[in-house]
């Protein structure tokens, strides 16, 4: 079978100009928030709303530093501007603006 390296095996072949190039191109390419529909913030806003009344484990998608971030816990206080959710380890708070997403954590034993 023929072990293939990837990407490893063309570093070497490429001129340093040209890996300052796609370091700097990697650099530049961030993904940018997507916009929420309406739709999609009531469904948010319900999620949260149920989770936070029967305290319940709810999973919240973040959009942070550019990058997503994905937080499971127990939503204990809400005000306008933030949330604080109580994970496992910690507790966490989580600015409103940055949700994506929320779900319930269905973690049901029989």
């Amino acid at each position: 079978m023929i072990k293939d390296r990837g990407t490893i095996k063309w570093g070497a072949m490429m001129m340093p100009e040209h890996l300052d190039f796609l370091k700097e191109y990697k650099n530049d390419f961030s993904v940018q928030q997507r916009e929420l529909t309406e739709w999609e913030l009531e469904d948010i806003q319900q999620t949260i709303d149920q989770a936070y009344n029967q305290q319940l484990d709810v999973k919240i998608e973040l959009w942070m530093a550019g990058k997503t971030t994905q937080w499971t816990g127990i939503i204990k206080s809400i005000t306008n501007t933030e949330l604080i959710l109580e994970t496992l380890l910690k507790t966490k708070t989580i600015p409103i603006q940055s949700i994506q997403s929320a779900q319930l954590d269905a973690n049901y034993y029989d």
